[in-house]
C-alpha cells in the first residue's frame, strides 16, 4: 500500500508543474490569497531588507490533507543597513519521497523608495523510485518600490537561471520552471489592507490572487482572499503578544477539500 501511495504522490509532484511544494507564503500571506511578492522572504528575497527586527519563523502547511505530506519550514531574518539576509530550510514529504530546500536571501536598501534582492536556493528530490537524487542550484531576483507611504510594489523572477546538478537518466520534469510575478499591497486605511498579484511561469499560464486583511483591535488580524487556477478560497486570522505572531490558515481545494496551515514567528 506505501508503494502505491509513493507512485501516486511522485506522479501528482511531477505532472501538476503548477503547484510547488518547497515554496509556501507564509501563513499570513496564505490567507490572503497567497501573495507572496510583497509578504513573503520565501518568494522575494527584497522583502529582508524591509524589516527592521530580527525574525524566526516557523510554517506548516498540509495541502494533501495527509499528515505524511505537509510542508514544513523554518526560517531568520537578519536586518543590517549595509546588508540585510535571511536564511530559510523547507521540507515537503516523507522518509520514502521527500523534497528539500536550502535558501539563502540578501536584500539591500538603496533608498527609501526602492530594495533590491536576490534569493539563492538549493533543490533536491529523494525517493525509493529513483536511485539517483535529483538537484537544481536556481536564483530568484525580486525588487521592492514604494512610490507612496502604505503602497508598496513588488516585482519578482523566480528560479531563473537554474542548473541542475545531478544528471537524472529518467525523462521526467522534476522542479517546476521559473516564474515573474508582480504584485501590491495597499493600506487603504488604517487597519484595511488589500494585495494581489499576477504570474506567468514557463508554460505561459497566467493566475492571479488577490486579498484582504482587517484589524478589528490592535493584535487581531481578520484575513480573506482567493486564488485563481483553479479558483481557491482562503481564510486567516492573526494574533500578535509580546513580539509572538501566531497565524492560521485554511485553503479550500474543489478536489482536495480545505487544507490548514500554522505559522509561528518572534521577533526581536
Amino acid at each position: 500500500m506505501k508503494s502505491i501511495n509513493l507512485f501516486v504522490l511522485f506522479f501528482v509532484s511531477i505532472n501538476i508543474h503548477a503547484v510547488d511544494n518547497f515554496r509556501i507564503p507564509d501563513i499570513r500571506s496564505l490567507g490572503m490569497g497567497g501573495n507572496g511578492v510583497t509578504q513573503s522572504v520565501l518568494f522575494n528575497p527584497a522583502l529582508v531588507a524591509l524589516h527592521t527586527d530580527k525574525i524566526i519563523h516557523l510554517e506548516y502547511f498540509n495541502r494533501y490533507g495527509v499528515k505524511e505530506l505537509g510542508t514544513v519550514g523554518i526560517g531568520f531574518v537578519y536586518p543590517n543597513p549595509l546588508l540585510s539576509a535571511g536564511v530559510d530550510i523547507s521540507s515537503f514529504g516523507y522518509d520514502q519521497y521527500r523534497e528539500t530546500l536550502f535558501r539563502l536571501s540578501v536584500g539591500k536598501r538603496l533608498n527609501d523608495r526602492w530594495r533590491i534582492g536576490i534569493g539563492f536556493q538549493y533543490k533536491m528530490l529523494q525517493t525509493d523510485l529513483w536511485e539517483e537524487v535529483p538537484k537544481q542550484l536556481s536564483t530568484d531576483v525580486g525588487i521592492l518600490f514604494a512610490p507612496v507611504d502604505k503602497l508598496l510594489i513588488g516585482m519578482l523572477i523566480m528560479d531563473f537561471p537554474s542548473i541542475a546538478i545531478h544528471k537524472y537518466t529518467a525523462e521526467i520534469k522534476c522542479f517546476t520552471g521559473y516564474f515573474v510575478q508582480i504584485g501590491f499591497q495597499w493600506e487603504v486605511i488604517n487597519g484595511l489592507l488589500i494585495a494581489g498579484t499576477v504570474e506567468s511561469n514557463k508554460t505561459h499560464v497566467l493566475t492571479g490572487n488577490a486579498g484582504i486583511e482587517y484589524a478589528p483591535f490592535g493584535n487581531f488580524r481578520i484575513r480573506a482572499g482567493v486564488q485563481t487556477t483553479p479558483l481557491l478560497p482562503t481564510l486567516g486570522i492573526g494574533y500578535r503578544l509580546v513580539g509572538f505572531t501566531v497565524d492560521v490558515a485554511t485553503v479550500y481545494h474543489p478536489v482536495l477539500g480545505v487544507s490548514t496551515g500554522l505559522g509561528l514567528s518572534y521577533s526581536f
